[in-house]
């Protein structure tokens, strides 16, 4: 979780510069493709920012014994998903606002474009009412969607952490990195410090 000014300042000017980067382009390529495609492009976009908005929540809102208790029993994505939770403000902070807001930016540049490819077109009822259709939709399925994906992140918190640490665990295992050890030391972010017992002593079987 940012707690000094730089950090804070960085992750700013990250957002600007990604926002500014990622609309600029995903506007510029659905003035270039066909409006089917395009549309594809946005319902992914705000699909994408709905998904993460779920995980940021469900990290705040899962509990840490079950999943340590899951990570000590050596069950497949536990301790990756022991590490999100530990870590919660942070996943919470990138997940729901930094990918968040991205996302939103993005769509609205995307929705922009499609209206005024809208509007363009001669004859069409559509084009008459194309701009405020489209923001009207996009404002609609992504508070809606969000609304929904809060509720679901709270009552299933741990299933969807159980479900991000196996998709973390997948990836390490695709891409030949080291996955994190199955202990109660905390996921792949480290032990905690309130946990005494140590990668170390856990495989040798001894407490601190």
């Amino acid at each position: 979780m940012p707690d000094r000014p730089g950090r804070i300042l960085a992750i700013g000017l990250w957002t600007l510069v990604l926002s500014a980067a990622l609309s600029s382009g995903s506007g510029a390529l659905a003035g270039t493709v066909n409006i089917g495609f395009s549309i594809a492009a946005l319902i992914a976009i705000i699909s994408a920012g709905i998904l993460f908005d779920i995980i940021g929540t469900a990290a705040t809102a899962a509990s840490e014994a079950p999943i340590n208790a899951m990570a000590a029993n050596r069950v497949y994505g536990a301790p990756e998903a022991l590490g999100i939770v530990r870590n919660a403000p942070a996943v919470a902070n990138f997940c729901n606002d930094f990918v968040g807001d991205i996302c939103g930016t993005v769509s609205g540049a995307v929705g922009a474009t499609i209206a005024i490819n809208a509007a363009l077109a001669p004859g069409t009822l559509l084009s008459k009412f194309a701009s405020t259709a489209v923001i009207a939709l996009i404002s609609a399925a992504t508070v809606a969607g969000k609304a929904a994906g809060k509720r679901f992140a709270i009552e299933s918190a741990n299933s969807v952490m159980l479900a991000v640490g196996r998709t973390i665990a997948a990836f390490h295992r695709l891409v030949g990195g080291r996955s994190a050890a199955p202990s109660r030391s905390g996921g792949f972010w480290g032990p905690s410090k309130g946990n005494a017992r140590s990668d170390r002593n856990g495989r040798n079987g001894g407490d601190v």
